[in-house]
């Protein structure tokens, strides 16, 4: 396996918890680890401080703490799962480190540590709603509220824009969207000029190029 750049990094850390899904799907199950160091994750050409500020203001853990798991050996994508659990559990960093092994799944540390599916769950929209608040000003109790009626951070940043555009509420744009349409043909029933809507897409890139850097890392 080729080791990243520091940019494809970033961006697969950040990037999977936005728009791709938006908000932390335990952090891709295609790059499961189950232990700490991985040969194809040690990244040596990263700015270590740079991506432990990202994990530290993300995940409300202590970013010198990261450090010092990472001069360990600790690979960020498992740090990154485990300052989530600490998130979503209320725990220490430490005490999600110490329950995690070669021999256990994040599965596992999460139900050792009682940490709830639903406790999980209102982490990421968590996550994703203050990440949407902070990029798009699209305001944290909108989001959240949105979250909760069962709609994807990533629509919901579709729909901020074509709103914005219309002057409709969200909540109507938002209710245009079916399974058997795009948020293109929902543009164009909304008299959205094609150019227009483009537009909004460069928008959300520009907002979140986190996104672009991990799909381009992943093939996708």
């Amino acid at each position: 396996m080729k080791l990243w750049n520091k940019k494809m990094v970033v961006g697969f850390m950040v990037g999977t918890f936005i728009l791709a899904g938006i908000a932390i799907p335990f952090m891709a199950q295609a790059a499961e680890i189950d232990g700490f160091a991985s040969p194809g994750f040690q990244h040596r050409h990263l700015d270590p401080d740079k991506v432990a500020g990202k994990i530290a203001d993300i995940f409300g853990v202590d970013k010198e703490e990261v450090l010092t798991y990472h001069d360990r050996g600790v690979n960020f994508i498992t740090l990154c799962r485990a300052s989530f659990l600490a998130k979503a559990g209320g725990q220490s960093l430490q005490k999600v480190m110490a329950n995690k092994s070669y021999d256990n799944t994040w599965k596992d540390v999460a139900e050792s540590l009682g940490i709830t599916k639903e406790q999980r769950k209102a982490t990421r929209q968590d996550i994703a709603a203050t990440l949407l608040d902070k990029r798009l000003n699209i305001a944290k109790p909108t989001a959240l509220g949105l979250m909760q009626l069962g709609y994807r951070a990533r629509d919901i940043a579709v729909a901020n824009e074509l709103a914005k555009n219309t002057g409709k509420p969200i909540t109507d744009v938002l209710s245009m969207r079916k399974i058997n349409n795009t948020w293109r043909d929902v543009a164009e029933s909304l008299g959205v000029a094609a150019n227009t809507y483009d537009q909004d897409i460069q928008t959300l890139k520009a907002a979140f190029p986190e996104i672009g850097q991990m799909r381009r890392a992943h093939g996708l």
